[in-house]
């Protein structure tokens, strides 16, 4: 599986250089979280090969078996995280499309090799592969499937009770870094020499003011106006420095040329503010309101502050963009996928309260995030964590169509429990390594919330989705198109093409009663 993702990592690596250039955010966290992301499509393929290979001698024929059963699941997987990561492409600040560029072709790429080099692989070496196979080192995960059927109604209420404030600590609640001045901590050098210098100097920013030269008397008007501000500690400019009445044509040009252009006077301004923050996006707007007075729509403000909260302005606005985005793309490929109305629904509710859970952890720690980081990890959990819940909901039905709903829960998570912990515990672990070791703030933050939002999804997945699935199941057989049905009456499956299926309430119910079968296939 290393392998067979090794090449699709290198060949994403490489094809790279058709975008010209990537950022380093991109080149650093883009092969972790191709790998991470990517190595679903092979646990299932592989899972499914072990499955088909115990009824089948011939090993070609297993792995056609194999790639027929899970390719709905795998293709619908990789799908949902392409378009998850392509959504980021719609945002303004470039970093979203560089990234999202970047991980939606890797993950492409991560399929094409699932689908075409990984069974060749597997079947290469599909005899040294059996004779080491040893006895599993993971239960069948039957009692697992047994203790969520007693506990997947407290579940399912504990989640739905979350949703609302979670939902609400996640969005405007929490507090942001919107720029740079934070992604370097202390543990760095850079971060400790700017530590050191605010510890006995300050936090201090300068800001440049550029308004058409000209009019001294209003430049030194417009200066005392600014002077006014309780943050402003210094303002360097020709009026101040050589004063209104004495005339440009009697100083040196080349000490003129400092503060004044063929066009422009500037004013250099220096402020005892942060960096960002409340207190420096009200400065810098009154800032603005003042050179607005003065020269209406004729001046320019740059500066760390300045640039900070256009960032904030233009990423805030990001947001709503993407995550919609991003949420209906998954919506329509589950919704082609399934052919139902409410999957769909049950999947992005799953995956987005996990989100929501995992985003609101640092409200309720008081610790502020980058919001770079808030907006790419929505669409990296939404599209990297749907594969569970996908996973978990395709094993479902098909296990519906031979079995009553409760033994179809406990076969579902006895079935796929593997699989989604070897994927999911391998994200967290590259997650969480991402987030512990990279001194860079924004690599690490996006490290920890993906380690800690796939803990989240896989829990959600695997204690609430299947009480999702079983309390709904009538709605799911008639909102869902040419759905296979297990009769209790008759013992076997029905069919009614083109037709919406339902079974009787009263069945269904009595259905419960029925003991969980042993092995699979009884």
């Amino acid at each position: 599986m290393l392998g067979s993702l090794g090449v699709a990592i290198a060949i994403n690596s490489g094809t790279n250089l058709l975008l010209g250039e990537i950022s380093f955010v991109s080149n650093a966290a883009g092969p972790v979280l191709q790998l991470a992301v990517s190595l679903d499509y092979s646990v299932f393929l592989i899972h499914r090969y072990e499955e088909c290979r115990e009824h089948t001698s011939d090993r070609q024929e297993a792995m056609v078996q194999a790639l027929c059963r899970s390719t709905s699941s795998i293709l619908s997987s990789g799908l949902t995280t392409v378009i998850g990561f392509l959504a980021l492409c719609l945002m303004h600040f470039q970093i979203g499309p560089d990234m999202g560029l970047v991980l939606a072709k890797g993950v492409a790429i991560s399929l094409l090799t699932v689908f075409l080099f990984s069974p060749v692989l597997i079947l290469t070496f599909s005899g040294p592969l059996e004779r080491l196979h040893h006895r599993p080192l993971m239960p069948s995960f039957r009692r697992l499937g047994q203790a969520v059927t007693r506990v997947m109604r407290p579940a399912l209420l504990v989640f739905l009770v979350l949703l609302v404030p979670c939902y609400l600590a996640q969005g405007g609640a929490n507090d942001y870094y919107y720029g740079s001045g934070h992604i370097f901590g202390p543990e760095t050098r850079l971060g400790a020499d700017t530590q050191a210098i605010e510890d006995i100097f300050g936090e201090s920013d300068t800001y440049v003011l550029m308004v058409p030269k000209g009019n001294t008397a209003r430049e030194s008007a417009l200066s005392a106006a600014i002077r006014q501000l309780d943050v402003v500690t210094d303002v360097v400019s020709f009026v101040d420095s050589a004063g209104a009445s004495i005339p440009m044509e009697f100083l040196d040009e080349s000490t003129c040329s400092l503060l004044i252009s063929d066009s422009y006077s500037r004013m250099v301004i220096s402020v005892k503010l942060p960096l960002e923050g409340e207190e420096t996006f009200r400065a810098v707007d009154e800032l603005r309101d003042i050179a607005q007075r003065f020269y209406p729509d004729a001046w320019l403000l740059a500066g760390e502050g300045v640039s900070t909260l256009d960032l904030k302005q233009t990423v805030t606005a990001d947001m709503t963009l993407v995550n919609l985005l991003a949420i209906g793309a998954v919506f329509v490929v589950l919704l082609l996928s399934f052919k139902s109305l409410s999957l769909p629904v049950m999947l992005v509710l799953a995956i987005e309260g996990a989100i929501w859970i995992n985003l609101s952890v640092p409200y309720f720690m008081g610790s502020p995030i980058f919001y770079l980081a808030y907006l790419i990890i929505s669409s990296i959990q939404l599209g990297a964590t749907v594969d569970y819940a996908i996973l978990m909901t395709d094993r479902y039905l098909e296990n519906r169509q031979r079995m009553d709903r409760k033994n179809a829960v406990v076969e579902t998570i006895s079935a796929v429990t593997v699989s989604i912990l070897t994927s999911g515990l391998t994200l967290t672990v590259v997650g969480f390594l991402l987030g512990y070791l990279s001194t860079h703030g924004l690599l690490s933050q996006l490290g920890m919330f993906l380690g800690r939002g796939t803990i989240c999804s896989m829990l959600i997945v695997l204690l609430v989705l299947p009480g999702m699935l079983y309390l709904l199941d009538g709605l799911i057989l008639h909102t869902t198109r040419n759905l296979v049905l297990y009769d209790p009456k008759e013992g076997a499956a029905t069919h009614e093409p083109h037709e919406e299926a339902r079974i009787p309430a009263a069945d269904a119910d009595a259905a419960d009663d029925v003991p969980v079968s042993g092995e699979r296939g009884e």
